[in-house]
């Protein structure tokens, strides 16, 4: 008859056995892991996880598969070359009643806010590392999203320079009643990787090449190199010539709380709108101004405030302003024009952002949007950033309706804002026909091809 201590004993030594066994498996498996990513690297150029490389297939992860994927992250991580496929990242958004307006559309600012988070983790995922918006080029809405549908955003990364990456976004909606699929938007996002430049105590981490695998992606490949050659074209011309650069800062809008001499808001307009009259105001009556805390839930994992929370403040902004002279009819915002970033904001900081009409056409309005920084401890403003959004007046079914008021500028930073307006707006109509020319060869997410109609704003 066994013993206690003899039973504990040889409890003990099967449990030893049994740790041997599992350490001799984990061996085993890493050995395995090791040869077949290797086979299945150099067969195909898009890895896939550890798990799928061994098993074809997805299981929830265990002591030894958690193993696996840290080794996979390692391996994909000290890769000179990513497949463009591999860098696709795809988020499905309900469009909540909280995301919509009165009519139950989607607000631009939030679908900017889904764009940047979508395009911020393929951006993350190729850099392996932290990286942060530095701009976004100008997004044109061409349909729009409503309550109840999905809104299916996908991001792809299309090239990778020294230290920056451009991301392509592209948004649909999904009816989910009927299942019919309508591209909305595209945008292209420029990010910069904190790690690809030296910091204290450690080395650059370059990032990967990416390498295309179709004939489609080696077109949006070459196409991203153009389009970083008109930024820095556009850059450049700024720094060479001062004089520019000077009468654009005299232009932007200042925060209420450093106009001197100025009452806090400016008169409401006030008039009856009769069909077809027109009413003179002034650009002035038109301010509106957002005062903003950035909190945590408005930053990154650096503290740095996402890009695409402050484009919807923007937004947000730019339709308050619109909503001054756009009476009589619903307002929809038609497009962004480009943002450059040009310094960030951090997690404790107070943004201004201020908006004005500058252009009022038949249905449609230009809004300049002026950003800035403060931080409380140092009691100094700073620059972050303007752009120009156009808002359209539309009525409960989609027509157009026009807007009742002209601008009439007074001041010369008011005539100088307003003079390029047609100009811009041209340029728009130009970039919209364009873009529309080329989404009509590119196919949706899905495969298939879709055909747009083209609206004047």
């Amino acid at each position: 008859m066994s013993t206690p201590e003899s039973a504990f004993a040889q409890a003990s030594a099967e449990i030893k056995a049994l740790q041997e066994s599992v350490a001799s498996l984990d061996k085993k498996l890493s050995q395995l892991l090791s040869t077949n990513l290797r086979a299945h690297e150099t067969q195909n150029s898009q890895p896939q996880t550890a798990f799928d490389v061994l098993t074809g297939s997805s299981m929830p992860k265990s002591r030894s598969t958690a193993a696996l994927d840290r080794l996979n992250a390692q391996s994909i991580s000290n890769c000179e070359e990513v497949a463009m496929a591999t860098t696709r990242v795809v988020m499905h958004q309900i469009v909540l009643p909280s995301d919509t307006d009165a009519l139950g559309i989607c607000f631009g600012g939030q679908v900017l806010g889904w764009i940047d988070v979508c395009a911020g983790l393929a951006a993350k995922t190729v850099a392996r590392g932290p990286c942060v918006t530095a701009s976004v080029d100008a997004v044109h809405f061409l349909r729009p999203c409503r309550v109840g549908s999905v809104a299916i955003i996908a991001a792809m990364v299309n090239r990778t320079f020294q230290s920056s990456l451009e991301v392509g976004v592209r948004v649909e909606e999904e009816d989910m009643l009927t299942g019919a699929r309508h591209h909305c938007c595209s945008a292209y996002l420029t990010f910069v990787s904190v790690m690809a430049r030296p910091g204290p105590g450690r080395a650059a981490k370059p990032l990967p090449k990416i390498v295309p695998g179709t004939q489609h992606q080696r077109e949006i490949f070459r196409a991203a190199e153009l389009r970083r050659q008109e930024r820095l074209v556009h850059r450049n011309k700024l720094k060479q010539d001062p004089a520019l650069a000077a009468q654009l800062a005299e232009s932007r809008l200042q925060p209420v709380t450093y106009r001197e001499a100025s009452p806090t808001l400016a008169p409401a307009i006030q008039v009856q709108t009769l069909s077809g009259e027109k009413h003179g105001v002034s650009p002035d009556f038109t301010l509106a101004h957002m005062t903003q805390l950035i909190m945590p839930q408005h930053a990154n994992s650096l503290g740095i405030t996402f890009g695409g929370q402050v484009m919807r403040w923007m937004e947000q902004c730019a339709y308050i302003a619109a909503s001054r002279v756009g009476r009589g009819g619903h307002l929809l915002t038609g497009s962004m024009d480009s943002i450059i970033f040009t310094q960030p904001t951090r997690v404790g900081d107070v943004m201004y952002i201020t908006a004005q009409v500058t252009g009022i056409f038949t249905s449609s309005a230009e809004v300049m949007i002026s950003v800035c920084g403060e931080s409380p401890t140092e009691r100094e403003v700073f620059y972050c950033g303007d752009a120009f959004a156009t808002v359209v007046s539309v009525n409960r079914t989609g027509g157009t309706v026009d807007i009742p008021f002209t601008l009439e500028p007074e001041t010369g930073a008011e005539k100088q804002r307003c003079a390029g307006a047609e100009v811009r707006r041209q340029e728009r109509l130009e970039m919209r026909r364009s873009l529309m020319a080329q989404q009509a060869k590119r196919p949706s997410l899905d495969g298939s091809m879709q055909i747009h109609s083209i609206s004047a704003v």
